[in-house]
């Protein structure tokens, strides 16, 4: 791609260059990640895909959304073990496979903590970084430059870290993690050195939108030159226990007018040519360690089982749901009062998340009125 051509585009020369990388060295992504404003036109979808196979996870953080999916959370409170079947390394070649065949492009390794597992290299592998475009997450505390430059020797394209605040102590804080602060500043470093794509994540809690702490955060991210991820603080997890976090309509709009001057971004923001509004299967999906799939991090309603239905049949299950396949301006689980209440009433007192398919959704959902 020429400079004129991403100026058409609208992409940044950075950006452009980073494609230009990619094509070179892995044309066969390349070409995936370009065909998906296609496809969309044609009525296709081309959802990213967080694959959760671990919760291990070496923080506590206040605000985290898998933290009722943890064994250490079924231990204190349930007082039982998850005997369920997890994932393996054979169900992770095998929803590559069907991936690519549907022409899906990226999966992102969450958790959890991915760097605190110690089969990473080999979920790597099982994905196939020649096939696929591969993100990981991480808080940051084990990415050094060493590690940095191992995950870029294995396939991995970009890293996602979480960065709570500019306020160190805050940030410190809110991780229940002395020193994390820290660790996250030498990741960035370490990331950007060894040749990593890079961008940063961090929670919008209630009017957290408004103050200097935050426009901050969005400066050093101009001037770093990545993008900010901001997700929404929503009532899953364990912010169910900190209602106070939980985002308003004015802190949601707050970030679109941020959006206009900075590199930060949502996931309502259109990316690839694609304006889809709410992403719920639509543009990503949750395969959780027991290889059920959900269509957001943050809805825990399962829409079957990869052991039981195949990708495909999944996916169009989803589709058909009123609540997730229509477009949408608005977060489903972030701003539609109705859906929230309707998910806070049937997770309420669950033992194991998601719900499966049947006691959450079904083809028998509506939007409307009891």
């Amino acid at each position: 791609m020429t400079i004129l051509e991403a100026e058409a585009s609208g992409l940044t020369a950075s950006e452009a260059a980073k494609r230009n990388d990619l094509a070179a060295r892995k044309p066969y992504i390349a070409e995936k990640l370009r065909n998906i404003a296609a496809m969309e036109e044609r009525g296709e979808i081309s959802p990213i895909i967080r694959l959760e196979k671990s919760y291990l996870c070496n923080f506590q953080c206040t605000h985290c959304s898998a933290e009722y999916y943890m064994d250490r959370h079924l231990e204190k409170v349930f007082k039982i073990k998850d005997e369920r079947r997890k994932i393996d390394l054979d169900d992770i070649r095998r929803l590559s496979r069907e991936a690519d065949e549907l022409g899906l492009a990226r999966f992102v390794i969450t958790g959890g903590e991915p760097l605190v597992m110690k089969d990473f290299d080999a979920v790597v592998a099982a994905i196939d970084p020649d096939r696929h475009y591969i993100i990981t997450d991480t808080n940051g505390w084990f990415l050094d430059l060493e590690r940095a430059r191992h995950l870029k020797s294995i396939g991995v394209e970009k890293v996602q870290i979480s960065l709570d605040s500019m306020i160190e102590a805050e940030h410190d804080a809110f991780r229940n993690k002395p020193g994390s602060y820290k660790r996250v500043i030498r990741a960035i470093d370490a990331s950007l050195e060894a040749g990593l794509n890079l961008i940063l994540s961090t929670v919008l809690v209630r009017g957290r939108g408004k103050t200097d702490e935050f426009r901050s955060m969005c400066e050093f991210a101009k001037q770093k030159g990545i993008g900010l991820y901001v997700s929404y603080a929503k009532p899953t997890g364990s912010c169910t226990e900190h209602p106070e976090f939980v985002i308003t309509k004015e802190d949601a709009d707050i970030v679109r007018e941020l959006e206009k001057e900075y590199p930060v971004f949502t996931h309502m923001t259109p990316s690839y040519g694609s304006h889809k509004g709410c992403i719920t299967v639509k543009g990503i999906i949750t395969v959780t360690s027991t290889a059920e799939i959900t269509p957001c991090p943050y809805i825990d309603f399962s829409l079957g089982n990869l052991r039981d239905t195949s990708l495909k049949d999944i996916l169009a299950r989803g589709m058909r749901n009123p609540w997730l396949g229509p477009h949408r301006p608005d977060c489903l689980i972030g701003e539609d009062p109705k859906f929230i209440k309707i998910h806070t009433d049937k997770t309420k007192g669950a033992v194991h998340l998601p719900l499966p398919w049947g006691q959450g959704f079904s083809d028998n959902d509506s939007l409307l009125d009891d």
